[in-house]
């Protein structure tokens, strides 16, 4: 069955359930059920529209909500090889998010449509990105299955709704190989005990535009966590350690440059000061080598809607070329090599409807040395200004 029937099918016993589970009699809680709500925001009300029904005494389904992103970026980019600068339309994303059996099951499907300005076919639809479903036992145990995208490092701590800049690190980039196959189809068991996160997943790397092929190989990603939060009387004390091992078989599509991985960072806040550090390590194939990345991030809500970001960078390589820029901006320009890399980073968020909906305006520097050949070496300022929002 394509992506399309599957959505429309699902859609219809949502649907179906959700008549199914309206009780039209009046409860013993009438009177509270018709007091006054307290008053909405013009924003609330609009996302409001995007809940397309909840009922949490219907045992069949308790929520069908549409979902969507739309980013919307400019830039200028000043560079030792080359200038560029353009507006474009990064994202615009549509889907829907369903929960079931009392919460137990959710089923998520978002589709990315080519809306955009890099697009250069008239086409609508792009690719799947999620399309899963989840089984939440307790909060020590959550198995999902299907195509999302896994977690590795703090820049995939968040989905893009979320972060505070606008492209991820240099170390995020030479993982994922910035293929735009960041959403794999595979498995993961994840959960909480006490203070104690873990996940545990495994995924194919022969990606496609819905599900994949499978004959690519697979890759396995472990994560451990400790809240420190209550330890250190914190708003946010989250530290996390991530390991991935890749098969890097002929067929793969996806993690295909490095053999492991690992990762480490520290995510803290308290108050207006947020505070994210992290250490990164790649093992390379063939002439890549080893990879290794420092990254420091302090955050201050000036108020309660801006906020000041930067991040600072620092990537080193044992091989002459084994950094590649793969930055969304920078690659416009070419792709260059060397084996020392330093970025900074200074940014505001201005948050309109919290996450939901910011504006945000940032200025990066970064410096690529050390490389060999024509391609080897990189310095240059980008300009970015972009408008973020999700439902």
């Amino acid at each position: 069955m394509t992506s399309s029937r599957w959505l429309a099918a699902l859609f219809l016993a949502s649907s179906m359930a959700a008549f199914a589970g309206t009780d039209t009699s009046l409860s013993s809680k009438a009177a509270d059920d018709l007091a006054p709500a307290p008053e909405q925001s013009v924003y609330d009300q609009i996302w409001g529209l995007a809940q397309v029904y909840k009922n949490d005494s219907n045992p069949i389904l308790e929520e069908f909500d549409l979902t969507g992103r739309g980013q919307f970026d400019y830039f200028n980019l000043d560079t030792s090889r080359g200038n560029n600068d353009f507006f474009e339309i990064r994202r615009m994303r549509m889907g829907m998010d369903t929960y079931w059996a009392d919460r137990f099951i959710e089923v998520k499907a978002s589709l990315d449509t080519a809306l955009r300005s890099f697009n250069t076919k008239e086409t609508f639809y792009n690719r799947m990105t999620d399309l899963f479903i989840q089984f939440h036992f307790d909060d020590a145990l959550n198995v999902r299955a299907g195509k999302f995208e896994p977690h590795f490092g703090y820049d995939r701590e968040f989905t893009d709704n979320q972060q505070k800049f606008f492209e991820r690190s240099f170390f995020d980039d030479q993982i994922f190989n910035n293929s735009g196959n960041d959403y794999v189809t595979g498995a993961s068991v994840f959960g909480k005990i006490g203070c104690w996160g873990y996940q545990v997943t495994m995924f194919s790397d022969a990606v496609d535009r819905e599900l994949g092929q499978f004959n690519g190989g697979q890759s396995y990603l472990g994560e451990i966590s400790y809240d420190l939060s209550k330890a250190l009387q914190a708003d946010k004390a989250l530290w996390v350690l991530d390991y991935m091992s890749m098969q890097n078989d002929s067929k793969s599509n996806v993690f295909n440059t490095m053999r492991n991985a690992a990762a480490t960072y520290f995510d803290y806040q308290q108050g207006k000061l947020g505070l994210v550090s992290q250490l990164g390590f790649g093992d390379g194939i063939k002439t890549k080598g080893d990879i290794y990345e420092i990254m420091v991030m302090p955050s201050y809500l000036i108020t309660s809607k801006l906020e000041a970001v930067f991040r600072y960078q620092l990537g080193l390589a044992n091989h002459d070329n084994g950094i590649v820029t793969l930055n969304r901006q920078e690659k416009t320009v070419g792709k260059f090599t060397g084996d020392n890399y330093d970025a900074a980073y200074l940014g505001l968020n201005y948050y309109l409807y919290g996450q939901k909906l910011k504006i945000m305006a940032g200025e990066q520097f970064a410096d690529l040395t050390g490389g060999t050949g024509a391609a080897a070496g990189y310095r240059g300022w980008t300009t970015l200004v972009g408008l973020r929002l999700f439902f």
